[in-house]
């Protein structure tokens, strides 16, 4: 084994999650996947596009946590990820209120 690694913030210390956790973020994630394909092959009528992004966004906040490690990270990573999800969420929301404001005429 090696020594961590000293930089100037802290000691780069990182822990290899078990095999039981990996495959039970598998199978959550398996899980979710099920739910997406049954939604989008349903009819539920306008709901689906809201079912369908809150399983995406369920999903990517899986992958983010236990696969890109941020149940181990720091302040600093949590903050970027808190202004990267509210830069996006900005993005959607000026998208959707110039589609909604806007009056097509009929062609």
């Amino acid at each position: 084994m090696s020594e961590p690694k000293e930089t100037i913030f802290e000691t780069d210390e990182h822990t290899v999650p078990s095999t039981a956790s990996t495959m039970t973020t598998f199978a959550i994630l398996l899980a979710l996947t099920a739910v997406a394909l049954t939604v989008g092959f349903s009819n539920v009528g306008p709901w689906k596009a809201l079912v369908s992004l809150l399983v995406a966004c369920t999903q990517a906040g899986v992958l983010a946590y236990f696969f890109m490690d941020l149940r181990q990270a720091d302040k600093l990573t949590w903050l970027t990820v808190g202004a990267a999800i509210f830069w996006t969420g900005l993005l959607f929301l000026f998208t959707l209120t110039d589609y909604l404001t806007r009056h097509m005429a009929a062609i």
